[in-house]
Formats: structure tokens, C-alpha cells, sequence
């Protein structure tokens, strides 16, 4: 019976430990931000040559106190980025919640790329720094 026990017990245990380096494992593939819930950047071109960025940005009711958002828009020109004349944004809020569209007519084909950078301060410790990146081609 004691050996039973025994075996029950390291058998247990091994569950224990898998649940915990699991639950662990998970937590360090999932961003953890100080006072930001989510992020979601959209950067479309469409047939006719308007670039359009959508942005979303939500913090956490009663612990973010402001959040920053800088757009632009640049186009690739050989191995360097090149900024697009009058693509460039900067919106903010000073509750927990921020979101915008841009749109500008591009005049050349070529590749662009969007970069979105949030910045969310609040009770929670550090700001959180968020910068999404997006390329697309016309």
C-alpha cells in the first residue's frame, strides 16, 4: 500500500509540474504589457492608389491614463525607406481607449510599409511601447 501511495504521489507530482511549466511556457509566448489590453493595426492600398491605416487601441479601464499614437507611412526606395510627403500622424487620448483611420493618395507604384507606434502610460508600471509594422505593394 505504501509503495502504491508512493507511486500515486510521484505521479502526481509529474502532473503537477507539467501543469505549472506548461501554464509558464504559455505566459512567456503572450505579450505582457503594464497597461495595454490590445493592439490591432490594418495598413490596406487599394486599386487606386489610397494607402489607409486603421488603427485600434485599447487600454485598461481606470489604469491607463493616456495613450500616444504616431503613424506614417514610408516607401521603399532601393535598400532604404524613404518618409511619404504628408504621411505622417500623431493622435492621443486621455482615456483608456484610442482609435483612428489615415488616408493619403499615393502617386507612384512601388512597395510601402506603415509603421504604427503606441505608446500607453498609466498606473501599471512603465509605459508600454507597441510598434506594428505592415508592407504592402502597388
Amino acid at each position: 500500500m505504501k509503495k502504491r501511495n508512493k507511486a500515486l504521489s510521484l505521479v502526481l507530482f509529474v502532473v503537477i509540474m507539467l501543469t505549472f511549466s506548461l501554464s509558464i511556457f504559455a505566459d512567456g509566448i503572450t505579450p505582457y504589457y503594464n497597461n495595454t489590453v490590445s493592439t490591432n493595426t490594418v495598413f490596406d492600398i487599394d486599386e487606386n492608389g489610397e494607402a489607409i491605416v486603421t488603427f485600434i487601441c485599447r487600454g485598461i479601464r481606470g489604469t491607463t491614463t493616456k495613450i500616444v499614437v504616431e503613424t506614417k507611412i514610408e516607401r521603399k526606395s532601393g535598400a532604404s525607406w524613404v518618409q511619404v510627403a504628408n504621411a505622417s500622424w500623431t493622435d492621443q487620448s486621455t482615456v483608456y481607449y484610442c482609435s483612428g483611420v489615415h488616408s493619403i493618395q499615393l502617386t507612384q507604384g512601388g512597395t510601402y510599409k506603415a509603421t504604427v507606434t503606441y505608446t500607453v502610460s498609466g498606473s501599471g508600471g512603465a509605459n508600454d511601447v507597441i510598434v506594428d509594422e505592415i508592407e504592402r505593394t502597388y
